[in-house]
């Protein structure tokens, strides 16, 4: 049997070589040999000198048939078992075909700090602060040693920042708790392509959030505006692909359903625009159903997951709150699902944001009575690599 597996592998790779050899020369992809040697012998000073990523782009982009190419090699990685295949984008496939992420040992020093020191002034100026742990795609560290060998701390990561938090009295709750009480398997709440949660679980995790707003910041959110029976529900079967599952290849992972969920009662909204205008609208307004074309190919259609919009908006159906969601894209779910029971909700990414904007008079000159911190739980850990997009997602100057 391992003889004839060896044969079969052998002979995956050969004809895979040979194809990517034919397909290069068609393509005329070959040149980018020349561009190396210019790489190579280009003076240092020139005002716009070649890189090594540029010439990667070059000849990634002028390859024939490369969806082709990419699902070949998604296939052969699926038949040959090669879950670490693509570790060196720091993705593995598990048995099941879901696509995880490790992530590194931090000391969650500095998050502890600007936290803390961040809940201090809020509390001084009589604002509310919650913490809200978003869950990775496993909830126990140990499945990556198990299937893949490797070591990942995202887990251990959470469980240290969050004792260290709650023992500085910041108010935090953490959706792995809800996963454990509910006895909820967590990779029912993502997708299998991407690393975002469902629009169903993102409407779960909302009324814990709601819950934890009444239970610790005087809220009364009417919490059956989250039952089931409030909301329409629309399906589609493997329908795209996700934002991991574009480099490793529908192939080897397969395409995604997805899920549309809207409230099917009556909601009435002033929304604003990132430039100030502002227009009158509905929880329809939050979800661009444009993105729900299977017709377009699944590599080039956008995401389906960013068909829900982080709006700022104020519910003309309710009328207490004035909330701040400091998050990252699994909001783009949880926020219009929260502006159901809360007057006004705003949101901002901190990565969007540059050394100049000021966060804390940001929230002084808008007068928000709470600010919630949901961040996936690998945000921890992100300010220990300054080249990361997400390295200043804890600096809460």
């Amino acid at each position: 049997m391992a003889k004839h597996n060896s044969i079969i592998k052998r002979t995956f790779s050969m004809i895979f070589v040979l194809i990517l050899m034919i397909e290069s020369i068609r393509s005329n992809s070959y040149a980018v040999i020349q561009r190396l040697f210019d790489y190579l012998g280009q003076d240092k000073i020139v005002e716009e000198p070649l890189s090594i990523d540029a010439i990667d782009d070059e000849f990634v982009s002028t390859l024939y048939l490369k969806k082709d190419l990419i699902n070949l090699n998604g296939l052969m990685a699926r038949r040959l078992g090669m879950q670490g295949f693509y570790s060196n984008m720091g993705m593995y496939v598990t048995d099941d075909k879901y696509i995880v992420s490790a992530s590194p040992y931090t000391s969650t020093d500095y998050e502890y700090n600007e936290t803390v020191a961040f809940r201090d002034f809020l509390e001084s100026n009589g604002i509310n602060f919650l913490y809200v742990n978003e869950p990775t795609k496993y909830v126990d560290d140990n499945l990556f040693y198990k299937e893949f060998g490797v070591e990942t701390y995202s887990n251990r990561n959470m469980d240290l920042f969050l004792s260290r938090i709650r023992d500085a009295g910041v108010n935090t709750i953490d959706i792995r708790d809800n996963i454990a009480s509910e006895n909820i398997n967590v990779s029912d709440l993502f997708y299998r392509t991407d690393h975002h949660w469902t629009t169903p679980a993102g409407l779960w995790a909302t009324e814990i959030m709601a819950q934890a707003l009444n239970d610790s910041c005087g809220y009364d959110i009417d919490l059956s505006i989250y039952d089931d029976k409030n909301f329409d529900i629309t399906e589609w079967k493997e329908c795209w692909l996700g934002e991991q599952g574009r480099k490793i290849a529908a192939s080897y992972v397969g395409l995604d359903d997805y899920t549309e969920v809207k409230p099917n009662f009556e909601t009435s909204y002033i929304f604003t625009n990132s430039d100030g205008t502002t227009w009158d609208g509905t929880f329809d307004d939050f979800v661009n159903e444009s993105f729900y074309n299977t017709e377009n190919d699944v590599y080039e259609n956008s995401s389906w997951h960013y068909s829900y919009n982080r709006i700022d908006c104020i519910n003309n159906n309710v009328e207490n709150g004035k909330i701040l969601i400091m998050g990252d894209s699994y909001d783009h779910v949880t926020q219009p699902f929260l502006s159901l029971g809360i007057h006004e909700v705003d949101s901002l990414i901190l990565r969007n944001y540059d050394d100049s904007f000021s966060l804390r008079n940001y929230i002084l000159e808008n007068g928000y009575d709470t600010v919630i911190v949901a961040y996936a739980q690998f945000m921890v850990g992100a300010h220990d690599d300054e080249s990361s997009a997400n390295y200043r997602m804890f600096t809460f100057d």
